[in-house]
């Protein structure tokens, strides 16, 4: 008696100590306190086989997560073996091979509210594989290999808010295949290439939120679905094939806060596209073919927060398309387009409540002082891919609260110390590739920051060159093995900035293009060469000329040398120099010319004997 006293005292205090029941755990598994305070066993390492670990666990467990590493995954099978788990809340069995639910596998578990089953091998699904689920309110089957369900599938699970089946292979959806599912409020088809939705499909769950079927293979949409859903608040359509948005598309979704049409074909916005969608919160049109976005496709979108139409074929944009946006827009995205800095500008100076804004990929290689002047509030900037080389401090003076700052992908060789100093109330600062030129020139201020405050803005930076140092992290350099900066090495390769904040001149004009600096050299070597031979040449001929004046000096006439004498001689009475041709006569020989060849020759010539007498 004294015994079976002590045995049941032993077993209420397991069941009522948490800590001691947490005591009750399988090997290769964990078990404690989720967030909420509730008993949860997680195994995670892997590599688990039949039969999965139950009899160890504790009866009062109200999570249970199975998972396993890409690299040790499990295989398992399920069937009717959780009825022990009274309190059982969530049951997560992902990345285990499972191949088939099996026949009633959760009868008699009417706690279960969450079921995810993603990333196994589930080929088919039956609606007795939900029996004893009345109360789930979350389904999670995506990722697996299902091709198709018959209608009334999920008949048993009416509570069902969540229903996920993203990533299968399901081709068709099947007339009431969401029979019973009245009270449904989310449902993901991403990934299943349906090509076309039927609207029978979708007379079950009218109650509809959510709907996503991105990357269906759609070309578009019966707009019946539009009316039998009249309360939906998301639609991604994402990544499908639209080529058309008609003007009237979405005139029966008045509730909708969400939309997305990104990865599309989409060439153009029409006027008036979204004027039915007074509450729409989030508009994302990047990666179609936009080449043009009408001046009244945002009308009545008063009430827009983000609005992205990065990577699309937009050359312009108008001032006037952007006026119904101006007091309500915080997120703005224009990346991968080719627009001209003065267009953004205008642009700019309407929405100015912007927190984030990103014009990466712009082929930007510099911006006008003032061009964030008029956002203050702006607390993320994204400049990433473009070709900054010098990046002006003044250029963020305008945005006192900016957080965040991605400079990433540019090509930057080094920074401005007053730039750096720039980034410490920055809390994060995107420098990943760029080409740092790891000499004393460029990297001097960043090696002096690195171990102080803002110190791991530049961890994980690796040099471009020298080549003896191509791939070394600046983190690992010390100063004393940094080179002086030389021309085969690229130069400074950022721009000295002026104190009045003008671009300034560039230290390195060789930069990255030393091939065009061998051989801008090579033409100057050559022009000095050029030069000095006609230099020699020129030194050449006056000595010659010289000479050859020498010789004829003694038959200069009274006429010649009168005009040294009085130059006035050769002016006519007003002034102009008088010319006097004589006629050449040709029948007269020659005059001897005169050769001087050595000393001696002079002396043996009786005709110059008379000069060198001083005669």
């Amino acid at each position: 008696m004294t015994f079976m006293f002590v045995y049941l005292l032993a077993a209420m205090v397991l069941l009522t100590d948490p800590e001691l029941a947490a005591t009750m755990c399988p090997q290769w598994c964990t078990c404690g306190l989720d967030i909420k305070g509730r008993h949860q066993v997680i195994c995670s390492q892997g590599g688990m086989l039949d039969p999965i670990p139950i009899a160890s666990m504790d009866q009062q467990v109200e999570i249970l997560i199975i998972t396993a590493p890409e690299s040790n995954p499990n295989f398992i099978t399920i069937g009717p073996i959780f009825q022990q788990f009274r309190r059982l809340e969530e049951l997560h069995i992902t990345d285990s091979n499972i191949p088939a639910i099996g026949r009633h596998s959760f009868w008699g578990v009417p706690t279960l509210q969450v079921l995810n089953l993603t990333r196994n091998n589930i080929s088919h699904v039956l609606d007795y594989n939900f029996r004893g689920l009345a109360n789930l309110l979350r389904l999670h089957l995506d990722d697996n290999r299902i091709e198709s369900m018959p209608s009334g599938t999920f008949r048993y699970l009416q509570e069902l808010r969540v229903l996920t089946l993203a990533r299968n292979r399901i081709t068709e959806l099947v007339p009431r295949l969401f029979l019973m599912l009245g009270k449904l409020h989310e449902l993901d088809l991403s990934g299943n290439q349906l090509v076309e939705l039927n609207p029978e499909v979708f007379k079950d769950v009218q109650e509809l939120r959510v709907l996503r079927c991105r990357g269906c293979g759609l070309s578009n949409i019966n707009t019946m679905i539009y009316r039998l859903l009249p309360d939906l608040n998301l639609l991604d359509l994402g990544d499908n094939e639209f080529k058309y948005i008609a003007s009237d598309e979405f005139r029966d979704l008045r509730k909708l806060q969400i939309l997305q049409l990104d990865g599309n074909q989409l060439p153009v916005v029409l006027e008036r596209t979204f004027g039915g969608q007074s509450d729409l919160q989030t508009l994302t049109l990047a990666r179609n073919r936009l080449a043009k976005v009408t001046t009244t496709a945002f009308t009545n979108l008063t009430k827009l927060k983000e609005l992205d139409l990065s990577y699309n074929k937009l050359d312009r944009l108008e001032t006037t398309t952007f006026l119904p946006l101006a007091e309500s827009l915080r997120s703005l995205e224009l990346s991968g387009n080719l627009i001209s800095i003065s267009e953004m500008k205008y642009v700019l100076q309407i929405v100015s409540k912007l927190r984030d804004l990103s014009l990466a990929d712009m082929a930007l290689s510099e911006l006008p002082l003032g061009f964030f002047v008029y956002h203050e509030h702006l607390r993320f900037l994204n400049l990433s891919g473009n070709h900054f080389v010098h990046f002006p401090v003044q250029i963020l003076s305008p945005v006192p609260k900016l957080q965040e700052l991605d400079l990433s992908r540019n090509r930057f060789r080094g920074l401005d110390e007053r730039l750096i100093d720039r980034f410490d109330p920055i809390k994060i600062v995107h420098l990943h590739d760029n080409p740092w030129a790891c000499d004393l020139c460029h990297v001097t201020p960043i090696l002096s920051r690195i171990n102080k405050s803002n110190g791991n803005t530049f961890k994980g930076l690796r040099c471009a060159t020298p080549y003896s140092l191509e791939g070394r992290l600046l983190e690992t350099l010390h100063r004393s093995a940094l080179g002086w900066c030389s021309s085969s090495e690229g130069g400074f390769g950022y721009m000295d900035g002026a104190g009045n904040g003008a671009a300034g001149i560039s230290t390195g004009f060789l930069g990255d293009d030393s091939r065009l600096g061998l051989i801008a050299a090579g033409a100057a070597v050559l022009l000095l060469l050029l030069t000095g031979i006609s230099l020699v040449a020129g030194i050449a001929y006056s000595r010659h000329h010289a000479a050859h004046y020498y010789t004829r000096e003694d038959q200069r006439g009274p006429e010649q040398e009168a005009i040294f004498e009085n130059p006035a001689a050769i002016l006519s009475e007003n002034g102009d120099i008088e010319y006097k041709i004589v006629p050449m006569d040709i029948s007269k020989p020659k005059k001897k010319k005169v050769s001087i060849s050595t000393i001696d020759g002079i002396t043996k010539d009786p005709e110059l004997h008379t000069l060198t007498n001083g005669t």
